[in-house]
Parts: C-alpha cells; sequence; structure tokens
C-alpha cells in the first residue's frame, strides 16, 4: 500500500483548504502595507443585510495616527524603489531590528536538606536582536522577505527567514520558505512590536522554530483558516527537509465593535500542531539536553517530546488599550500547560503606554517547566542559566517611552517570577528583576 506521507496529504489539501495573511493586520500587529491582500468585498446575502462597504469597513486594519515627527524622512529612506506601475517590481525595501537589553536582580533557591540557599545575579546586559533584511514586493502579488540574525551565538545567528507570500485570490494566499509558524497570539506579533521586554513563558516552551514549511491561508465569510507543514529539520542558517515533519491548523474570527466613537476590534484564535516525529523534532520545543539547571544543579538528560500542541486565545485592541489572553497546553512524553494575559493602556498617547503582563505555566511532571529570568529569555537560542521546575508564576508592570511611533521604543519594568518544584526536589525560586531596554526597527 502506497504510504502518504504529511506533505502528501498537505499538498492533496491544498485546493480544498486555504487562508489569509491579513489575520495579523486584523490583530493590528503589522503593517497594512506588508500585506497584499486587499480588503474583500461582500454581497449583501453574505452579510446578512449589511452592506459590502460596511463589511469591508469592518475587517480592513487602521494604521494608527501618529503626530508628524521630523524623524519621517529618515525612516522613509528604508524604502529603496516604490513604483506602483511596473509589472515587475512594485517594491524594494530594507528592513532593520535591534533589541538592546539590561536587567538588575537576583533569583533566590530555597536550601533544601544540606543544600544550601543560593542567589543567582540576574544584573546583565546584551543585545538581544540585530537583523538586517530586506523586503521585496514583486508581480503584483507575491512579496519576498528575507532576514539576518547576527546577534547570539551560533546557534541563533543566521537566516532568521527567508520567505514569499503568494496571493492567489482575493481571499487565499501561500506562505513557503523558512518562516516560524502561527501558533498562539505571540506568534503573530513581530518582537520589535511587542510591549514587553521578552517573550512568554510558554511560547518559549512548546512554540516551534522557524521551519522549512507552506502555509495556506484562506479568508472565508466569518473565520478564516491556516493549514500548514512544516519540516522537523532546524538550522540557524536553512534547514532541509526531515523526517515527517508536523502540520499546524488554525481558525480565527475577527470583528469590530462601535461604542460612541470608539472602535474595538476583537479577534479570536484557535491553533493547533501534530508532531509527527515527536522527540526526533528538531524544530519544536527547546534544547537543553546535557545542561545543569541553576537551582537545583540538575542534568537534563533529554529534551521534551510534544506531539500535540493546542493554543487558543483572544485579542483585543481599542484606541487606548489592548487585552490579549492565550492558554496553550502541550502533550507528548510529557505534559505542560499554562496562560498569559497582558494589557496595555497609553496613558499619553503615542509617547507613554503602561503595560502590565501575568503568566502561569504547570505541569505534574517533575522538570517539565523550564524558564530563564533576566536578559534571557529564550531556552533555544543561548547558554543563559535556567530554572526547572513544575509550576511557574510572573508578574510584570512597565512603561514604554514611544519616542519614534513604534520605531524606537525605550522599555522599563520591573518583573517577579515565582517558580516551585514541588514535584521534584523542592528547589522553589523566587525571581525580582528590573528590565531596561531600547527597541530600534525600521
Amino acid at each position: 500500500m502506497m504510504r502518504i506521507s504529511p506533505l502528501h496529504f498537505l499538498l492533496i489539501s491544498a485546493s480544498l483548504l486555504s487562508a489569509n495573511e491579513a489575520l495579523d493586520v486584523l490583530e493590528g500587529r503589522v503593517d497594512a502595507n506588508s500585506i497584499l491582500l486587499p480588503p474583500r468585498e461582500f454581497s449583501e446575502a453574505e452579510t446578512g443585510g449589511e452592506s459590502a462597504e460596511e463589511r469591508v469597513e469592518n475587517i480592513i486594519y487602521l494604521e494608527p495616527e501618529w503626530a508628524a515627527s521630523p524623524l519621517d524622512p529618515i525612516w522613509a529612506r528604508s524604502v529603496l524603489y516604490d513604483n506602483a506601475a511596473n509589472p515587475w517590481v512594485q517594491q524594494v525595501a530594507i528592513s532593520g531590528y535591534f533589541d538592546f537589553q539590561s536587567s538588575f536582580g537576583s533569583a533566590d533557591t530555597d536550601a533544601v536538606g544540606p543544600t544550601p540557599a543560593t542567589s543567582k545575579s540576574l544584573d546583565g546586559t546584551r543585545t538581544r536582536r540585530a537583523r538586517l533584511g530586506a523586503r521585496i514586493r514583486a508581480f503584483n502579488n507575491t512579496e519576498i522577505e528575507a532576514v539576518g540574525e547576527f546577534a547570539g551565538d551560533s546557534q541563533y545567528a543566521g537566516v532568521e527567514r527567508l520567505k514569499a507570500y503568494t496571493q492567489v485570490t482575493d481571499t487565499t494566499g501561500v506562505t513557503y520558505g523558512k518562516f516560524r509558524p502561527n501558533f498562539g497570539t505571540e506568534s503573530r506579533v513581530e518582537p520589535q512590536l511587542s510591549p514587553y521586554p521578552h517573550g512568554t513563558v510558554m511560547g518559549s516552551l512548546v512554540a516551534p522554530a522557524p521551519a522549512l514549511g507552506v502555509s495556506i491561508h484562506h479568508a472565508g465569510k466569518v473565520f478564516d483558516y491556516d493549514m500548514g507543514w512544516f519540516s522537523g529539520d532546524y538550522s540557524p542558517d536553512l534547514p532541509g527537509f526531515k523526517g515527517d515533519g508536523f502540520l499546524n491548523f488554525g481558525i480565527a474570527k475577527s470583528s469590530v465593535s462601535k461604542k460612541g466613537d470608539t472602535l474595538t476590534r476583537t479577534r479570536w484564535h484557535a491553533d493547533y500542531i501534530h508532531n509527527f516525529d515527536a522527540a526526533e523534532s528538531e524544530s519544536g520545543g527547546y534544547n537543553i539536553v546535557g545542561r545543569r539547571s541553576a537551582n537545583g544543579n540538575q542534568l537534563v538528560v533529554q529534551n521534551p517530546a510534544y506531539r500535540h500542541l493546542f493554543s487558543t486565545g483572544v485579542a483585543l485592541e481599542s484606541a487606548r488599550y489592548t487585552f490579549t489572553g492565550d492558554f496553550q497546553l502541550a502533550r507528548g512524553e510529557t505534559t505542560v500547560w499554562g496562560m498569559t494575559a497582558g494589557m496595555t493602556y497609553w496613558a499619553i498617547p503615542g509617547t507613554l503606554n503602561l503595560v502590565g503582563r501575568y503568566q502561569y505555566a504547570g505541569s505534574d511532571d517533575a522538570g517539565a517547566v523550564v524558564s530563564t529570568f533576566g536578559t534571557s529569555g529564550s531556552l533555544r537560542y543561548d547558554d543563559s542559566p535556567f530554572f526547572i521546575g513544575d509550576e511557574l508564576h510572573s508578574f510584570y508592570l512597565g512603561a514604554n517611552l514611544h519616542l519614534y511611533k513604534d520605531s524606537f521604543v525605550i522599555q522599563n519594568g520591573l518583573e517577579y517570577s515565582i517558580l516551585n518544584d514541588e514535584s521534584g526536589s523542592d528547589f522553589n525560586t523566587d525571581a525580582f528583576t528590573w528590565h531596561s531596554g531600547a527597541k530600534l526597527s525600521f
């Protein structure tokens, strides 16, 4: 009997299911200029009496209103060529992102038996990200993006992404190349647009790394859909095809409500990943095998083997505030679950943004919850000290000063984390960290 691989399954299904990179736009986290799909026009029959013009107004992304700045001409120079009339190449632009972070604090671990209490300094500075790239719009339906990462060690620096997006119809598009799968709210937000100094704990634990794959997107009348296949191979440069890989499915619904003069966009999503390779996959999970934890000096003998991953959440955005909530579950040889709730509020619109975030991660298995503190925040890409346990609570409160739109931001905030190790050897850890940093992007 002929065996049908996941890739064959995806290609066969491509004609039946497809979806839309405008999901990011609807969430308000991606510049509409980087999305090729135009607003879809709906008939009144499709919208239950609502006119097509009203339906389009509800789904398009509204560009934030920023005050004119003397820096506008400088940032505009990132577009090297722009000619919509050219049938071959419509635009050529360069992109960059630099993220410098510093932290001050300590992680204190309780004494266990004869093992004395320990205190790990979290003081340090580092360039967490340094990216340069280029974007080309061509043929009036394709956008090609290449981004190189120059920060970090050899396991991180390399080709961060090399992908193309082709619009097939008004509501259907395909992304292909090396890129990060859409899984959870955080994966749909570019890090330079995140209001927080580092990513989420659950994202670091379970979200796949950028991999070679293809994803089909479709904007339906009510729901938007994603379906993709990705290789299990990992490389900081260009990965290849390895194993059976994993399938990525997503469904989302977006709406806009109006109260007075205030518009609020709401987006709900549900994502699922089936990892055919489990422990053999290099692109899923994190890599700390052969290293010892900073709290109990425990040796990690194997990386997690997640086979089923699920995420669901909601994002709300208005002129003054945003709210995101996300729940994630990963099951396999070990099981871990968690949630994230974050909110931002413009104290001074366009200038001072107050931000807060609560994170929780838990497991019934000893050592299944792994976290870094300080300027790290990534379990895959650096050799920073890590701490293990079975339950984590983290609270962050900060303020962001926007010197130029979302492109030049100074961040400051305080984070308090509690990592319990009750299923292990009771190496419970508390961490206080003051974060300061700057993000510059174009």
